[in-house]
């Protein structure tokens, strides 16, 4: 079976505008510079007012990240890509996902070991967790082992939200959902489910999770169900700004996802491509509303776009291959300057009219720095391929290579990945 679920990160607080600014003097200076599912139960109304932000534990103080250590990290980022090859490069834009429980029989340490893919993601959906790493223990050793295998550590990741989307279940049972802890009335609740999430993830090898969702939940039913932390942008802000810091003030990198936002979605993205014709001035109030608070306040590890038709924003491509999402929206308008990762993009809404080569091309060249998708060395070869061909047809400058490689290699520093 192809893999089906949603795809939907040491403690960082950093100043993006910093991290743009510091960027582009270190590449100008480096020369690289060139042109299923309980229905929904019913919520109580929760306003901003009485959602305040919950006292959250501060970062070690080493990790702080003034100039001079940004600038000590992106040195040791830039270092790092002095000795890679472009196909080293090229792998470590993409995160894999696998098949069936055999590390060897399904590609995955060749994978890692010979095509040098950046990440790689454990799913449950595709048989990972079954025997012999049904245990802790064994899903650990298999995380190690990957390390040992890989040129550059790897981003091992998963999806863990709670309630529908809880990938820890073989582990540790069942976890609350976004809406039940947005219906606890505390962030706190959220806080330390994601505190205790980062521990567990950690005990299995696993340093970055892609959550929260930040979605709104604007139609009923909803399509995403109960993986919303409400109606109202704020207080979707608060709850999930509050797992977000449970997980990155303790050593796991988080994700916010799907942006631009999936909660006035009314079909499937796995089956199809949907679409949400809100105006911008809907958008900017309803859906980007998290991301806008959340972007300076929370300081995301990462954000992943998605597969959703926004004509608003760009009337012709999905946001996570679209150009005017991506690197308009997102990082122009937003400021987002962190790593983007696609959604997986062996989804409908995408496979349906490109290839994967196609999509991942297109997704370089809207600004994501992650593809997500290839669970095979052969799907790997393929996107390598592909943006080789982008690259010596004029799409792709060795720059925007280099500009994707070292957010991910920053990333991978700042959260102790890479010592």
């Amino acid at each position: 079976m192809s893999p089906v679920s949603p795809t939907t990160c040491l403690p960082i607080r950093l100043s993006y505008s910093h991290v743009l600014l510091l960027c582009c003097l270190l590449l100008v200076l480096a020369g690289c510079n060139s042109a299923a599912s309980s229905p929904a139960t019913p919520r109580a109304t929760v306003t901003p007012a009485a959602v305040g932000r919950p006292a959250t534990p501060k970062p070690s103080e080493s990790v702080i990240p003034n100039e001079a250590a940004l600038r000590k990290q992106l040195d040791k980022a830039q270092h790092i890509m002095q000795g890679m090859s472009l196909e080293q490069k090229l792998g470590q834009l993409i995160v894999v996902e696998y098949l069936g429980a055999s590390y060897t029989a399904s590609g995955l340490q060749e994978m890692i070991a010979q095509q040098y893919v950046g990440g790689f993601m454990y799913q449950a959906s595709n048989h990972n967790f079954e025997a012999p790493y049904n245990t802790e223990g064994s899903v650990n050793a298999l995380s190690a082992q990957t390390m040992k295998d890989a040129r550059i550590p790897l981003l091992i990741a998963t999806d863990q939200e709670g309630g529908l989307v809880n990938r820890l279940s073989a582990f540790h049972g069942y976890l609350p959902s976004a809406q039940q802890m947005a219906d606890s009335g505390d962030p706190n609740t959220a806080l330390t489910q994601g505190t205790q999430a980062a521990k567990w993830l950690l005990d299995l090898g696993i340093n970055s999770d892609l959550a929260p969702v930040v979605d709104v939940h604007t139609v009923d039913p909803p399509v995403l169900e109960t993986r919303m932390f409400g109606r109202n942008p704020q207080a979707v802000a608060t709850y999930a700004g509050a797992f977000l810091a449970g997980l990155q003030n303790n050593g796991v990198a988080g994700c916010l996802k799907h942006f631009p936002g999936l909660g006035a979605i009314t079909s499937d993205p796995h089956a199809g491509l949907p679409t949400v014709t809100r105006t911008t001035a809907e958008l900017n109030s309803i859906d980007l509303a998290p991301y806008k608070t959340m972007i300076p306040h929370d300081q995301p590890a990462m954000i992943m776009s998605t597969d959703v038709l926004m004509p608003a924003i760009d009337p012709q491509l999905p946001a996570e291959l679209s150009p005017k999402a991506i690197n308009g929206v997102l990082r122009g308008q937003l400021g987002y300057d962190g790593v983007v990762i696609t959604d997986g993009l062996y989804m409908a809404g995408i496979s349906e009219r490109w290839s994967l080569r196609q999509a991942a091309e297109l997704s370089v060249i809207a600004g994501d720095d992650l593809i997500e998708g290839p669970f095979t060395p052969g799907q790997v070869a393929s996107v390598v391929t592909a943006l080789e061909l982008a690259m010596q047809q004029g799409k792709i400058s060795m720059a925007r290579i280099d500009q994707s490689v070292q957010r991910i290699l920053l990333m991978k520093v700042q959260y102790g990945i890479i010592k």
